[in-house]
């Protein structure tokens, strides 16, 4: 009899209060031994410690070119939370975190060090980029076109799985491969590693991850099955306070 866990996967969009209640109510319906999230250590905890990161905080802690990017990315993606009507400063990792503190879970950080992929990423992306994206639009099928006006369209209230986004994930691999790589797929394959080595070693776990990674994260899973493969991997696994404070989520 085989002596593996279980992985329920909760496909998320972050700032969502659908997807905050859904991550609430299958934490208390599952009862896990551990709750993952979409976070790393550093991300983690500045959770606990209940102070934002300032531009000042993210000079100190990442190379310049590095901050400014993550700095650039927080800002548009807190623009485009707002004009969907949402609070910025409220996720569902962030829900996550306080159903696990509420029932004394521990959480499970499965994502890679922040640095490490924006170091990634300044290594793969340049002034070339935008040119080279440009011209790729130009060749977006009618398919395509479609896609991203039906993934416009669709309500996030209704995103219940990876299926659901996946044209959005396929139009960001056709225009910008180079960044789809370092925040899509080598995240997959590194959560996906840290979640098998957890249910091999016999947890049950709750995972709650953007609904961007989910077939990502289970196709590896498959893959690894398939090869038998277990890597050697270190999974941080932390105590969440009751009193948790808002936090980015990138």
């Amino acid at each position: 009899m085989s002596s593996d866990g279980t992985l329920t996967f909760v496909p998320s969009v972050h700032y969502s209060p659908t997807h905050r209640r859904r991550t609430r109510e299958t934490i208390r319906r599952e009862r896990p031994d551990l709750v993952a999230v979409e976070l790393d250590e550093r991300r983690f905890e500045r959770l606990e410690s209940r102070v934002r990161a300032t531009p000042a905080d993210l000079l100190h802690e990442l190379p310049p070119e590095m901050a400014v990017t993550y700095g650039t990315l927080r800002a548009i993606q807190q623009t485009v939370v707002r004009l969907y009507g949402f609070d910025p400063g409220k996720t569902e990792m962030e829900t996550a975190i306080e159903t696990a503190a509420e029932l004394g879970i521990d959480v499970a950080l499965v994502d890679d060090p922040i640095a490490e992929t924006f170091d990634a990423l300044s290594s793969r992306v340049g002034l070339e980029t935008i040119p080279r994206t440009m011209i790729r639009a130009q060749f977006m099928g009618p398919k395509q076109r479609l896609d991203q006006f039906e993934l416009l369209t669709l309500p996030f209230r209704e995103i219940e799985s990876g299926d659901d986004v996946q044209p959005a994930i396929d139009q960001l691999r056709w225009l910008l491969p180079e960044v789809a790589e370092v925040l899509i797929d080598r995240r997959d394959r590194a959560m996906a590693t840290r979640l098998r080595a957890l249910r091999r070693a016999g947890h049950d776990v709750v995972v709650v991850i953007g609904a961007g990674h989910h077939n990502g994260i289970r196709r590896v899973l498959e893959e690894l099955e398939a090869a038998d493969a277990m890597p050697e991997v270190d999974v941080p696994i932390r105590s969440p306070t009751r009193e948790v404070t808002r936090i980015p989520i990138e």
